[in-house]
């Protein structure tokens, strides 16, 4: 049986919320201080994931200010500036996870972005998970999916930087148990993403990035 090809148009029509475990979505309160930040409860951590869990609960409770932004820019284009520079022998990994730096085109600029992601391999594939840069606000702003999950709705056909090796892909959202699943095993790496999932009215999305080479036209 043969498999038709999915085109470019198929995969931006995929980019579609993703729809799993909706069992994880939670009513959350607002954080009134430092104090009332609690997503260490059951975590099986010593005190310093402890407290470092608890002081990211809290910067990420609110919207960044412009002078976080414009730290968090400048600290991005450091990451880029080494990860290139060292063919990510520096900047290759966030915590756990290993990173890749992705390449995709502004849905609005048109222009090339780039942005270091965290991701997990499995069979030849890459699975990122779309994290927004605050928490949903109880009564307030809810967390914006980032630029780059935007950009791939608009244009799923990417670039993903790994090391010295750079990989044409299409970038498509899971959906149902294949969603849950890497979503699990992102998790157990990088545990504090269950806070925005936690704090999230949606599914955070799951993306997974094939290589050009492994799709059924151009094998």
């Amino acid at each position: 049986m043969q498999t038709t090809p999915k085109s470019t148009a198929d995969m931006a029509d995929s980019m579609a919320e993703p729809m799993g475990d909706t069992s994880v979505i939670q009513e959350t309160e607002a954080l009134s201080s430092f104090r009332t930040t609690r997503p260490d409860q059951g975590l099986d951590a010593g005190p310093i994931t402890r407290a470092f869990m608890r002081v990211n609960v809290y910067i990420y409770s609110k919207p960044p200010k412009k002078v976080q932004k414009k730290l968090s820019k400048g600290a991005l284009n450091v990451h880029i500036w080494l990860y290139e520079r060292s063919q990510g022998r520096i900047g290759g990994k966030m915590g756990k996870l290993d990173a890749l730096l992705l390449h995709t085109l502004g849905r609005k600029s048109g222009k090339e972005r780039v942005v270091p992601v965290g991701y997990i391999y499995e069979r030849g594939y890459f699975y990122a998970v779309a994290v927004p840069g605050h928490f949903d606000i109880p009564g307030g702003p809810k967390g914006l999916h980032p630029a780059w999950y935007l950009n791939l709705k608009a244009t799923p056909e990417v670039t993903i930087n790994i090391g010295r090796e750079k990989i044409v892909a299409l970038a498509e959202t899971m959906s149902g148990s294949e969603r849950d699943r890497i979503w699990a095993k992102y998790s157990e790496v990088l545990p504090f993403i269950n806070e925005f999932q936690n704090r999230a009215s949606r599914l955070l999305p799951v993306v997974r990035f094939t290589p050009k080479d492994m799709l059924p036209d151009t094998m």
